[in-house]
């Protein structure tokens, strides 16, 4: 949707958030209005119920004479602090729209948003199905205690109940094979894949497979197969609070091998602006106070070790305004890899839509940068001043540094969004059919596409792009997993039978890497998987 950003860049800011050393005691919604005595908890679970799709609980919670919205902590059997303790579930949030009877309950003149109702995951429902249900309010202020609703332990859980699926292609190949399992092999906390996986072949014939953080490590093997967790830092993020500079949290996400020794590496940098001092004024609304800059990095010694050049010969790509805080999210995002065809180098950045809330409705401010994928191209990858973006007829837009200068016309900076290519975490080429194949991952922000799940999209250009393909849904994926609390991010295609040492080119049997995250242990618990795919469903027809 034009103007919203995009859930996976979102995720990447809040769980770069949950590893800093900040504790958040009161959501934005609390620092909204609070009164200045501190009432109890109080609330009512009303009931669970089906509709549409999925199970949801519903109720209503507040914490008296405050107008902020509470959170709610939901478990099963038994309560928390109980004897014995109840399972946590999952939590949620009271802060829909309510009738007066409930604004009388909480002494709240104001009528405010006191209402919830939570869905109820059927991967939750798998493993809590006939269990009873309580739940907590979370006071938001004072010295009070969270408090058990009325109606805890009258309602159970249902047992799951599946949409049924829309047709799909016989898309899997084999099982799901960890590459990367935190739980085993993480070397510090942080150590987690945070960005869809890339890989290359070294001088050595060594491959390296990397799934980026900010503090970057690699797989190393002779194949894709036997590549395992190394704890050595390939890249270390410089937390750098002068922000044109441009080093302050990366992630190196785009990679290209050129002779074995020196690797190419594009990376995403996100100023965050909450962590520096006097450069946001929130400490709690993050997403406001989020520039994002994609900067060039180098490896000379085989993608052992990435280095980058004093600023600003580290910049790559960025929106022609400098940071504004509160006025996030901003700038654009490199999230797929490198492909070369022909003599020319493809990649794709995403720019939210900017200024905040601008768009062509009724009331709304234009945006100075439109929400989409920003197609990108360079004949000299070692020029990162080269790269030139998509203006809606040619790739002749010139990124201007707005820290070095004046940008006197700042909209000839800017790109033309390309359709369908903003979910893409993943591009690659496909010799065969001459299509460039871009995978996605659509989290229900595309709705018109069809369900949550996998996708791919084909171009024979670069800026063409089909229709997304659904391939698997995330229910389909669920289903499959033994029971917990799962999702799923960062998805892309590495083949084994690539031409390629950048492992850019595909066949129609590569491996879909993509990582799975323990909700019920986040963010630290992840696993990276691969698992061979087949694609003779795309490309038949275009061979």
């Amino acid at each position: 949707m034009p103007g919203t950003p995009r859930d996976l860049r979102f995720l990447r800011l809040f769980v770069a958030f949950a590893m800093g050393s900040i504790v958040l005691t009161l959501t934005t919604s609390t620092a909204r209005g609070q009164n200045s005595q501190a009432g109890p908890v109080t609330g009512v679970i009303d009931g669970v119920a089906f509709e549409g799709d999925q199970y949801y609980v519903h109720g209503w919670a507040c914490q008296e004479g405050n107008r902020g919205s509470i959170g709610i902590n939901i478990y099963a059997n038994h309560p928390a602090g109980g004897t014995p303790a109840g399972t946590y579930v999952m939590a949620g949030t009271a802060n829909l729209d309510n009738e007066p009877a409930v604004d009388r309950e909480c002494h709240d003149p104001n009528g405010d948003k006191h209402r919830f109702r939570v869905a109820l995951p059927n991967q939750l429902l798998r493993t809590f199905q006939g269990k009873k249900v309580f739940i907590h309010g979370i006071a938001l202020t004072g010295n009070v205690d969270n408090a058990l609703l009325a109606g805890s332990g009258k309602f159970a859980f249902p047992s799951p109940k599946w949409p049924p699926d829309p047709p799909t292609p016989d898309v899997l190949d084999g099982p799901p094979a960890a590459a990367f399992d935190t739980s085993k092999e993480s070397c510090e906390q942080i150590d987690v894949p945070d960005a869809a996986a890339r890989a290359f072949r070294d001088y050595k014939g060594t491959v390296h497979l990397i799934a980026s953080h900010y503090v970057t490590r690699a797989g190393l093997g002779t194949s894709l197969e036997t590549a395992k967790h190394n704890c050595e830092v390939v890249y270390k993020s410089s937390r750098d609070g002068n922000i044109g500079d441009f080093n302050d949290y990366t992630w190196l996400n785009s990679f290209y091998n050129i002779d074995g020794k020196q690797i190419v590496a594009l990376g995403h940098m996100e100023y965050h602006g909450w962590e520096h001092p006097s450069m946001c004024a929130s400490k709690t609304d993050t997403a406001s106070c989020w520039y994002n800059v994609d900067t060039y990095n180098l490896s000379e010694d085989g993608g052992y070790h990435f280095a980058r050049p004093k600023p600003p010969g580290n910049y790559f790509l960025s929106l022609p305004y400098k940071y504004q805080a509160s006025q996030g999210p901003e700038g654009y995002s490199v999230d797929a890899n490198i492909v070369k065809v022909g003599k020319w180098y493809y990649d794709e950045a995403y720019g939210w839509g900017w200024p905040p809330n601008c768009g062509g409705g009724k009331g709304q401010k234009p945006c100075l940068v439109p929400d989409g994928a920003c197609a990108i191209r360079t004949a000299n990858i070692l020029d990162p001043s080269s790269w030139r973006g998509w203006d809606g007829k040619d790739f002749t837009v010139t990124f201007a540094n707005p820290y070095q200068g004046v940008v006197a016309n700042p909209k000839a900076h800017v790109c033309v969004p390309v359709p369908y290519l903003d979910y893409s975490t993943g591009i690659n080429y496909h010799p065969a059919s001459h299509l460039f194949i871009a995978t996605l991952w659509n989290q229900g922000s595309a709705s018109s596409w069809g369900p949550i799940g996998l996708y791919f999209t084909t171009s024979p250009d670069f800026v063409h792009w089909s229709k997304p393909k659904l391939a698997m849904t995330q229910n389909q994926m669920l289903r499959r997993e033994p029971e917990g609390n799962w999702s799923y991010m960062y998805f892309s295609l590495i083949d084994p039978k690539s031409t390629d040492s950048s492992y850019m080119t595909i066949t129609d049997s590569p491996y879909l890497y993509y990582v799975r995250m323990d909700q019920n242990h986040s963010p630290y618990q992840r696993v990276l998987f691969r698992q061979k795919i087949k694609l003779d469903w795309l490309t038949k027809g275009q061979k």
